[in-house]
């Protein structure tokens, strides 16, 4: 149901919102849509090479964490010493 649902809306919406707004699209092969796709999550959701580095710097605080837990701060004294700066 879900499905017949989507694309039962699907073209009355997309078309008006994407390819009469960018006529050029439907021209592009797909590997060109995929490019585009590919561009356009990048931007909106970051480069996935900084993801990875975040994700890396994570785990090894976490990993720093659980060997010393008592070398941890209350967020409240981050924050308060955060606006002394500022």
């Amino acid at each position: 149901m879900k499905d017949s649902l989507a694309a039962d809306l699907r073209p009355r919406i997309l078309p008006a919102m994407i390819a009469d707004t960018i006529p050029q699209i439907k021209t592009l092969s797909v590997a060109r849509k995929r490019r585009l796709i590919a561009e356009l999550l990048d931007e909106l959701y970051g480069d996935p090479v900084r993801e990875g580095e975040l994700a890396k710097a994570l785990a090894e605080r976490t990993a720093h964490f659980r060997r010393n837990p008592g070398s941890a701060r209350r967020w409240a004294k981050v924050k308060a010493r955060l606006r002394a700066r500022h």
